[in-house]
């Protein structure tokens, strides 16, 4: 399966997905794809700039936005990565979240600075 992002979209075969700002990383695992936004720092953010990131089946189905965060919602994240069991994200405050692959769901964090 050919998967692979430009700027704003993510293209999975033939079909493309349009996100509001531009892709910053994608990871894959097994069925899914893990979608990390560029949200820049220039503007007043919302709920989907604290949220950016997103998963979806290999099929382009949006499977979930990640959940809301333990400490609340005062940092994008910057990055992401995987193991066979979790998500991680890291916002740009120094702090890794581990997240439910299945649901967005955070479960937990450590301060990594």
């Amino acid at each position: 399966m050919k998967i692979r992002y430009e700027n704003k979209s993510l293209y999975i075969e033939n079909q493309e997905i349009s996100f509001k700002d531009n892709i910053f990383q994608i990871k894959i695992d097994d069925d899914k794809i893990y979608v990390l936004l560029d949200i820049p720092s220039k503007r007043e953010l919302v709920y989907d700039d604290f949220h950016n990131v997103y998963c979806y089946s290999t099929k382009g189905e949006k499977k979930w936005q990640i959940g809301v965060k333990p400490k609340g919602d005062e940092a994008v994240y910057t990055m992401i990565g995987i193991d066979n069991d979790f998500l991680y994200a890291n916002d740009f405050m120094g702090r890794r979240y581990t997240v439910e692959k299945r649901t967005g769901n955070i479960i937990g964090m450590v301060v990594t600075k």
